[in-house]
């Protein structure tokens, strides 16, 4: 299994909308209405056309997995946007489908995450995960300690939110 691990561009936006649909119905199947699950296949094009446009080359902090020539997960990151948490740094989203999960890839991207915040000056990072989502075992694995538990506002869902100090 080859893999690459690389910037994000534009082209790859398509697989990246691609890869949250999967991600989510794979992962989120019981916690998440069906209904909103179902919706994401359908409103793939409309999610395209809003990442295309907010895509900038001098900005870009997302980073794609490449197994095999062909995109499976991805990382996001940059500053903080939960108000408790301001000036530091934040993952915003780490998807793989599950197909591609057990063979570090997960770790291969927080890591890169991690290191690419400490770049942008942060020594403390955030990360939310919905209640029930088995990743919540990962980022404490990976040194996550519970911050607090809020309501994710769009699924008005119970969520995570894991800090990392010094990293």
């Amino acid at each position: 299994m080859k893999y690459t691990i690389r910037e994000k561009r534009r082209e790859d936006s398509k697989d990246i909308v691609h890869v949250v649909t999967v991600s989510w119905n794979e992962t989120y199947k019981g916690i998440v209405p069906a209904n909103v699950l179902a919706e994401m296949y359908n409103n793939e094009d409309e999610r395209l056309e809003r990442e295309y446009k907010k895509y900038d080359d001098e900005s870009i902090h997302q980073f794609v997995l490449e197994v095999d020539d062909k995109v499976v997960g991805f990382i996001n990151i940059g500053k903080s946007k939960e108000e408790e948490y301001p000036d530091i740094g934040q993952i915003y989203a780490l998807y793989i489908i599950n197909e591609y999960h057990g063979y570090g890839f997960g770790r291969k991207l927080f890591e890169l995450g991690m290191n690419e915040l400490k770049k942008l000056g942060y020594n403390s990072v955030i990360i939310g995960c919905l209640v029930g989502n088995p990743t919540n075992e990962f980022y404490k694995y990976m040194g996550g300690t519970l911050a607090r538990t809020k309501i994710f506002k769009r699924l008005n869902l119970p969520e995570n939110i894991y800090y990392y100090d010094n990293i």
